[in-house]
């Protein structure tokens, strides 16, 4: 347990939103007397967005009350990346301060707003977090820490070394200063450490007889003065694997984000040893680096070369270089091209073998078997890197490697297609739930993200049943959302200009528009539940309805950035599902309309005389005539008096389309379908109620396994943040009364957790402590 990962931990338990509520846009991190400024530099190293109020200096991430606010409206090049919440620190300044907001400061005013989009990270009593408060609290590390004056200035002196040493051992006891104090000597390793990450600091704050101290030890145990031996020098001893130093080697690399300073002086040594040796390369960054310059000129040959002998390439470069993943410089983020190598070779191994298949069910077999994870390596390589050239070439290597499979695999989907229509029509079907199943439509969940979610659902003790079906045609929202709805009756074609189907209703054929897909869903017997609902089943004949996600809306305008969100809306899902299991609903089946076809730079574009089409989309258009076309033509699914051109390969009618669907290949027309529900076997619990009698809360639970246990934590995830007295089992009455002893946390959120016998979280719930009933 160390100070630096509780606190994270607690600034990051700030930043959870309950469902339905939107994140906060910043954390507010106010320090009144300024004690957390000595912790700023290690926490940065792990905790990257972190903020100060303070004179513009942007390097290192400090600036005035509106550089902050432009920060964290991702105004300004220094903004953290997507999904990342910034923290704001605000040293000489009291909540009170922004929450005064008439007597507000001026300078202090630009924040003042953000208290309400954002949050502040404070005691449960209100209170600003102090170091001393952090470090007694039970929500912080919960020691025992005497309140003399002279142990709180030992405290502080302390700090950044509590940063990185684990304080389990000074648990269980009272703390004064002499504790304190002792942490300074205590540990050699994590002194030289210190001293070679940042050398002035360390002897500013060692005088005297603590640094003759230091010096002696470093005489004794490592064969060096620091004194007499500079600290690039000793880097190069370091690094020349000097078997005295091994032990100081082992710990930098167990957490080298806390000694950034060291590592910049493994990579720029200037000590004489250095220069005259050559060193193995894990221990060499300066070697590490030359082959990531050589890994990166390598990459940019392979787009020069054939197909074939670019995935061969590609292969060989991961043979040279997967070695250099496991090194300590990739975890410092030195490595970005051994790390982005994984995905590549995977794209290059997955695209040396197109799709094949003699008939349109095989070929459907083979991509659901593994054609879909070319798919995905191709989307997780291009995640990788955000924007520059590093980003650039990851792109054009993505394409080389990828575009000529997807376009031989789009063209044999589509020749098997052209013979065999009424095969694919055959393999539409729809979804008929009964009634204890919840259909859960997400626009545009193509088959490698199904199995991305299908993974973090079995990673939840989840049982998971991923199958396919075939998407109609053409493959977009408004013709192909329908045919996976339990709705079939009164849908006619209509003459699909806008590929909309129509309905009958008491006013004559209308589009299936969004509010009459609900209406004729609830007619049916169907329970509808809004994106954002969950509740108790109510028992409807034909099951449940809802939505999740925004996969489809985002590519559209993301294009090829949609890949950065893409792990975060499968999250969302994976939570949706969740939360509708531990509602009550036996099953959940999660369905879509279509995929979707990506590609950097660009899908190559086609001509389609204007003339000759009704409605032209990016990859369909309605034929108007009978004439000659080049391009692959297909029936409307809801009228086959409507004939729908689409372009060969992966072809659009429009230019600048990286993402579009709406034609025909596996990626847009093999569709998946998740059937999921709790593993056999596994503990299944609800939680019925939660009434609170004072401090005590009285939990009442339904589960199939007595030995479930209730716990009440302000941070779900994190054993060490439990309030109560005593964890309990539900036995056999499927109720338990748990006793929170400290009124501290009284009106503070808190959660509700369930556990199964190994202590995994089967589910939770928001509460407050001592509400009234």
């Amino acid at each position: 347990m160390k100070l630096l990962d509780r606190l994270i931990e607690s600034l990051r338990a700030a930043m959870l939103a309950p469902d339905g509520v939107v994140a906060p846009a910043a954390i507010l991190w106010t320090d009144a007397d300024g004690q957390w400024r000595q912790l700023l530099s290690p926490l940065r190293a792990v905790f990257p967005w972190v903020y100060t109020l303070g004179p513009y200096e942007p390097a290192t991430r400090t600036g005035p009350a509106i550089w902050l606010k432009c920060i964290v409206d991702r105004t300004l090049p220094e903004t953290p990346t997507s999904g990342e919440i910034p923290v704001l620190y605000l040293p000489q300044v009291r909540r009170q301060d922004l929450r005064a907001a008439g007597d507000c400061p001026a300078p202090l005013q630009p924040l003042v707003e953000l208290q309400y989009r954002g949050r502040v990270w404070h005691q449960s009593n209100g209170h600003d977090w102090t170091v001393r408060a952090f470090l007694v609290s039970s929500d912080g590390l919960g020691l025992d820490i005497a309140a003399d004056r002279r142990t709180e200035e030992a405290m502080l002196r302390a700090l950044p070394l509590m940063a990185e040493v684990d304080l389990r051992a000074l648990q269980g006891r009272r703390l004064d200063a002499e504790d304190f104090d002792k942490l300074s000597v205590a540990d050699p390793v994590r002194d030289l450490l210190l001293w070679l990450n940042n050398h002035e600091t360390f002897e500013a704050g060692a005088k005297g007889a603590r640094w003759d101290s230091f010096r002696s030890v470093c005489r004794n145990e490592f064969g060096l003065d620091p004194e007499q031996n500079s600290p690039s020098e000793v880097a190069g001893r370091l690094v020349s694997e000097d078997s005295r130093l091994d032990r100081v080697w082992s710990r930098f690399v167990e957490a080298p984000q806390l000694y950034t300073g060291v590592a910049k002086l493994l990579r720029d040594p200037t000590g004489a040893r250095q220069a005259e040796l050559t060193f193995e390369g894990s221990r060499n960054p300066r070697i590490n680096e030359r082959d990531e310059n050589e890994l990166r000129r390598g990459i940019e040959a392979i787009l020069k070369i054939p197909h074939a002998a670019a995935c061969a390439r590609t292969l060989e470069l991961e043979a040279g270089h997967a070695e250099r993943r496991g090194w300590v410089w990739a975890r410092l983020g030195w490595s970005p091209w051994a790390k982005a190598l994984a995905p590549l070779a995977r794209l290059a191994r997955a695209a040396q073998n197109p799709m094949g298949g003699s008939t349109l069910a095989a070929a459907s077999a083979g991509y659901v078997e593994s054609g879909w994870q070319c798919d995905a390596a191709a989307v997780e390589a291009l995640a990788l890197f955000g924007a520059g050239p590093d980003a650039s070439l990851m792109g054009q290597a993505v394409r080389a490697l990828y575009q000529p499979w997807l376009e031989a695999s789009a063209r044999h989907f589509q020749s098997l297609l052209a013979t065999d229509p009424k095969s694919a029509r055959d393999a539409v079907g729809d979804s008929s739930p009964d009634r204890d199943t919840c259909l859960v439509f997400v626009d545009g969940l193509r088959f490698d993200q199904a199995g991305k979610l299908a993974a973090l659902l079995e990673e939840r003790s989840m049982k998971v049943s991923l199958t396919s079906r075939l998407a109609p045609l053409p493959t977009v929202t408004p013709t192909a959302k329908p045919a996976s709805m339990p709705i079939r009756n009164g849908i006619r074609g209509g003459d699909g200009a806008d590929f909309t189907p129509l309905v009958e209703t008491k006013a004559g054929l209308r589009p299936l528009t969004a509010p009459l897909l609900r209406e004729r869903l609830e007619a049916n017997g169907v329970e509808v539940l809004s994106p954002d609902e969950t509740r108790i089943p109510s028992g409807a004949a034909r099951g449940g309805w809802t939505e999740c996600g925004s996969i489809d809306s985002r590519g559209h305008s993301l294009q090829v950035d949609l890949v950065h969100y893409l792990g975060a809306e499968i999250e969302r899902i994976a939570s949706r599902v969740a939360s509708l299991l531990d509602a009550g609903w036996l099953h959940v089946r999660v369905i879509t309309d279509h995929g979707w076809l990506l590609l950097p730079g660009g899908l190559p574009k086609v001509d389609l005389p204007p003339y000759l089409t009704e409605t032209k989309w990016a990859r369909c258009a309605v034929v108007r005539g009978q004439p000659d076309l080049t391009v692959p033509v297909a029936l409307w699914h809801w009228n086959k008096d409507v004939r729908i051109a689409s372009p060969p390969g992966i072809a659009c009618f429009r230019a600048g389309e990286a993402y579009a669907h709406g034609g025909i290949s596996p990626q847009e027309c093999i569709v998946p379908v998740l059937d999921v529900e709790r593993s056999f076997g596994a503990a299944y619990a609800t939680i019925q109620s939660v009434e609170w009698r004072g401090m005590r809360c009285r939990v009442r639970v339904q589960t199939n396994d007595p030995l479930v246990k209730v716990d009440l934590r302000t941070n779900w995830k994190q054993e060490a943040t439990s309030i109560v007295a005593a964890v309990k089992e539900v036995g056999t009455t499927g109720e338990v009364s748990l006793a929170v002893p400290d009124d501290i946390h009284e009106g503070a959120g808190a959660s509700v957790v369930l556990l199964d016998r190994e202590g995994k979280v089967i589910t939770s719930q928001m509460t407050t402590v001592g509400e009234k009933s």
